[in-house]
C-alpha cells in the first residue's frame, strides 16, 4: 500500500445526475442511425451532420438527445460542457485509410480521419451539434476511460472551467468486442457498440436529481484496480435508475480514487465489482 504524499479533503460535494440514457445498436445498424430522426422531444440535428463521424460517436449522439428527451423540464444547452471518454474509438476508419494508403497512396486518405477519428472528436461533435458553449474535453481513450471520464467530469466543477458552464454531459462509449478486420480495414463481425450519457449537474439540489455521484479519494492507495466496464456501469444506472434492489455501484479508478454512484440518500451502501464478487 502507498501512503497519499499529501492531505486533503476526501470527498467532493455530489454531482446529481439530472438524466441520462443508454444506446446500444450494432455496427450494421449504426448506418441508419447517421440520418434517423431526432426521438421524440429531442432536438434535432444540422441534415447529414453524422456522414462522416466514428461509430462511437454516432451512437453517444444519439444517447444524448434521447437523455435531452427525458428531461423533467427544457435546460438551456449553451451553458454545457462535454466530457467524452470513448473507449478505442476511430480503429475502423483508421484502418481503412491505411490501407487505401498502402495501395493509393495519400490522395486516398480521407480529410475527415483527424478531426472525426481523434479523441476529442465525440467531445467536439456534441458541442457543435448542439450549441453547447461550455469547455469539451476527449479523455481517457483506453480500457480505463469511463473511470478517467467520470473522475474529469467531476472535479470539472471544481476549477476554473466551473465559470463557464452550468451542467457538464459526460458520455461514455465502447465497442462490447473489438471489431474483427479483414486486410482492407473492413469488419468481418457485427459487434455491438454501447454509449451513456449523463447531464451532470454540480449538486443534487433537485427533487428529481435521483442520482449523485461522489468522488472519493481513501488515504492510502491499493496495489492494483480492477478496470470497471462500460456496460456493467450502464447496467448497474438502469437498475438504481429503475428503483430496483440495487442502490449504489463503485467505479474504481487507477490511481485508486473512487466515483460513487448512488440513489438518495447519499448514505446508501455502495456496491464495487469486487465487493459483489466477495459476496
Amino acid at each position: 500500500m502507498t501512503q497519499l504524499p499529501f492531505r486533503h479533503r476526501r470527498e467532493t460535494p455530489d454531482c446529481g445526475i439530472r438524466t441520462h440514457a443508454t444506446v446500444e445498436t450494432s455496427l450494421s445498424a449504426v448506418a441508419a442511425l447517421r440520418d434517423a430522426p431526432p426521438p421524440t422531444g429531442g432536438p434535432a440535428l444540422p441534415p447529414r451532420f453524422l456522414r462522416h463521424c466514428d461509430e462511437q460517436t454516432v451512437v453517444a449522439v444519439r444517447a444524448v438527445q434521447e437523455a435531452i428527451a427525458r428531461l423533467p423540464e427544457p435546460l438551456p444547452l449553451d451553458r454545457c460542457g462535454v466530457v467524452a471518454a470513448p473507449c478505442q474509438a476511430g480503429r475502423i476508419s483508421t484502418a481503412r485509410s491505411l490501407a487505401q494508403l498502402r495501395v493509393g497512396g495519400a490522395v486516398t486518405v480521407s480529410p475527415h480521419i483527424v478531426p472525426q477519428c481523434s479523441l476529442h472528436s465525440l467531445a467536439g461533435a456534441v458541442s457543435v451539434a448542439l450549441g453547447m458553449h461550455g469547455p469539451h474535453l476527449g479523455i481517457g481513450g483506453g480500457p480505463d476511460a469511463l473511470a478517467e471520464g467520470l473522475f474529469t467530469a467531476m472535479t470539472l466543477f471544481h476549477g476554473g472551467a466551473a465559470a463557464h458552464c452550468d451542467a457538464v454531459w459526460l458520455l461514455g462509449s465502447e465497442w462490447e468486442k473489438e471489431p474483427v478486420l479483414d486486410a482492407s480495414g473492413e469488419p468481418t463481425d457485427d459487434p455491438v457498440c454501447r454509449a451513456v450519457a449523463m447531464l451532470l449537474v454540480p449538486e443534487a439540489g433537485e427533487p428529481h436529481d435521483r442520482l449523485t455521484l461522489t468522488l472519493h479519494v481513501p488515504d492510502t492507495l491499493p496495489d492494483d484496480v480492477e478496470c470497471t466496464s462500460l456496460a456493467d456501469f450502464c447496467r448497474a444506472l438502469e437498475m438504481c435508475a429503475a428503483g430496483s434492489a440495487l442502490t449504489a455501484w463503485g467505479v474504481s479508478c487507477p490511481w485508486g480514487a473512487e466515483v460513487r454512484l448512488a440513489v438518495r440518500p447519499p448514505s446508501a451502501r455502495i456496491v464495487s465489482p469486487r465487493l459483489r464478487e466477495a459476496a
